[in-house]
């Protein structure tokens, strides 16, 4: 590990070396000098990428565990350094050149700070879908007790990230575990703020069953998140209001890089989006038979 290190770049990866390849690749050409930062990439038990890792440097490291999911490898990741600042990155995203100087710039203590996520596949409607659906999250929720962040682009300090806990390991997948995160962080008195030069670009390529299959995954982990929020005594609004539909599908129809025929398919696949989400949540409550525990 780098000493001089001021910045720790956490990575969950699991079995997608080629997009992990390039991530690493937009991490090797940052502005930032290198004795500034270092790489943490952590296995959750896919094809080993130990070598390949090495391959970028002595501040690029990698670690394993067996397979619980990014919400464990992140706090598994966080464990192997001292480095004062978190920033979280997924194997899928490519950070831009002035990604960890905007963060270091930036960054303050009792602060989790958020960036632009930037969809690649333009051209594919479903990509972009899912993406704008975060963008409309982040303007809905801005400045409330249910503003988060995507996991994805996030930062934090050291401290900070230990004295709340870290992630939830009840989020096995990929779903939910940063809207948690976020609202109790904010709960408990952290600022959240949004920079939107810290800025990635994610790859997530999609098909109508993908998206389907994404987002039946997130209302299931809304139904986690809702569990965790009782626990801790945290109110929240369950079920979104009609209002917040009606501004959702609209939503599109002001992204000015949008066709009007693209704008119509957008608006109907997030209509989509969230019947998918309703049916996720249904099916989680079906299938939720084991007494739930926070830790």
């Amino acid at each position: 590990m780098n000493p001089e290190a001021i910045i720790a770049v956490i990575i969950p990866t699991y079995d997608r070396p080629g997009l992990l390849q390039k991530c690493l690749r937009s991490l090797s050409i940052q502005t930032l000098p290198k004795t500034l930062w270092e790489v943490i990439v952590v296995n959750d038990g896919g094809v080993d990428v130990s070598e390949m890792v090495q391959t970028f440097g002595d501040n690029f490291n990698s670690s394993s565990q067996k397979n619980q999911g990014p919400a464990a490898a992140r706090n598994y990741g966080a464990t192997l350094t001292k480095v004062p600042i978190f920033a979280f990155l997924d194997d899928d995203c490519q950070a831009s050149p002035t990604w960890l100087e905007e963060i270091a710039k930036n960054s303050k203590p009792g602060v989790l700070m958020g960036g632009t996520v930037v969809n690649y596949y333009r051209d594919n409607l479903f990509s972009e879908s899912s993406q704008l659906l975060i963008a409309f999250l982040y303007q809905h929720f801005q400045d409330t007790p249910n503003q988060f962040f995507t996991s994805n682009n996030f930062s934090i300090h050291r401290t900070d990230f230990m004295q709340h806990g870290g992630f939830q390991n009840q989020f096995i997948t990929s779903a939910g575990e940063d809207r948690e995160f976020c609202v109790r962080l904010n709960h408990q008195g952290m600022e959240l703020k949004f920079i939107p030069e810290v800025e990635i670009i994610h790859f997530h390529q999609m098909t109508l069953v993908s998206f389907i299959r994404l987002h039946r995954k997130y209302g299931k982990a809304a139904l986690i998140f809702q569990k965790i929020m009782k626990s801790q005594k945290i109110a929240i609004q369950k079920r979104p209001r009609l209002e917040f539909y009606r501004k959702l599908v609209v939503f599109p129809f002001y992204q000015n890089h949008l066709s009007k025929k693209e704008k119509f398919f957008v608006s109907l696949s997030l209509m989509l989006s969230q019947i998918c989400v309703a049916q996720g949540y249904l099916l989680g409550k079906i299938h939720s038979q084991k007494p739930f525990k926070v830790g």
